[in-house]
């Protein structure tokens, strides 16, 4: 989920989905703040349920099937179609794959014993495994971002913990501490999201209605990168972005090489009315969009392919 903060700490929002619990069905039983199942216990989808508020989405790491992060829990989609994880079906948000997992923050499945908030997640297994690092009862990450590659985290506090004030951090340590984040070069600017680099750890980018500002210092200090463009939402791969930029009422896709500043322009999948694009992830030539009204839409072979039309599975 995105949503556009004032660096003066008032939030307004830009791309507003709901973030509560679900009581939902689950056998996890938790134990020095760590969770495991160990069987393959993915179960189809039916047609007569529908998918509500998408906080994330990826290709897992080992056999690149599309993975999104739900108020229910995750959800992969195979050949036949979408199946769900009945364990930790938590309400993930700041769902975030790294290289051997995923990052995560959130509100538990109330039939758990994980606090909420969940602080957080490092998760394995494709989400069978889950590792509280810190902060758990204490903060919902909604601005989280890791590197692929490094694993460097940078997240947005949105609301003071007991040792923490509101604003942007760092951690190198796979979420067990923070660091503050300077971030000079931000102020006045209105940022909807936070996106840590693939693969360098001392690179992230904020990126809003004005653009996309860099950081090359690990947060400290930002420079414009992409200037007078109303940019929507990011991904980012090995040596490149990918984003959606808004303009005259419609939208566009970009991809940006690091190396040299190129830019190139591609199309999106044709949009349902008033859907806005919140999540863009790009996999070197894979991309996945979801959009407002909880629509997947996967990039295979330069064709855009509808996984979830609406929410509302087949």
């Amino acid at each position: 989920m995105k949503r556009t903060l004032m660096l003066s700490l008032f939030l307004t929002p830009l791309l507003l989905s709901a973030c509560g619990t679900e009581d939902a069905p689950s056998d996890t039983s938790q134990s020095e703040n760590v969770t495991t199942t160990t069987n393959d216990e993915w179960q189809r989808v039916g047609s007569d349920e529908t998918v509500s508020h998408i906080h994330g989405a990826g290709f897992w790491q080992d056999d690149n099937r599309p993975v999104i992060a739900t108020h229910a829990g995750l959800m992969e989609y195979r050949e036949d179609g979408w199946y769900t994880l009945p364990t930790n079906r938590h309400d993930y948000m700041g769902f975030e794959l790294v290289e051997d997992g995923f990052y995560a923050s959130g509100h538990p499945d109330r039939r758990t014993d994980f606090q909420n908030p969940l602080g957080v997640l490092y998760g394995k297994d494709h989400g069978m495994t889950l590792d509280v690092r810190a902060l758990e009862g204490e903060a919902d990450f909604h601005y989280m971002s890791a590197g692929y590659a490094t694993e460097m985290l940078y997240v947005y506090l949105e609301e003071a913990t007991s040792e923490l004030e509101p604003g942007f951090y760092r951690s190198d340590d796979g979420g067990r501490s923070f660091e503050s984040m300077r971030g000079s070069g931000v102020e006045g600017e209105q940022v909807a999201g936070i996106i840590a680099d693939a693969t360098e750890a001392e690179r992230v980018f904020l990126y809003g209605p004005s653009g996309i500002l860099v950081s090359n210092d690990f947060g400290d200090s930002f420079e414009p990168l992409v200037e007078s463009e109303q940019v929507i939402t990011v991904g980012a791969d090995e040596g490149q972005l990918a984003y959606v930029r808004q303009t005259d009422g419609s939208f566009e896709g970009v991809r940006f090489n690091l190396d040299d500043g190129s830019t190139e322009t591609f199309d999106l999948p044709e949009l349902q009315a008033d859907a806005v694009p919140i999540e863009l992830v790009i996999k070197e030539e894979r991309m996945l969009l979801v959009t407002s009204d909880n629509s997947v839409y996967e990039l295979i072979d330069e064709e855009w392919q509808t996984q979830l039309d609406a929410g509302e599975l087949d």
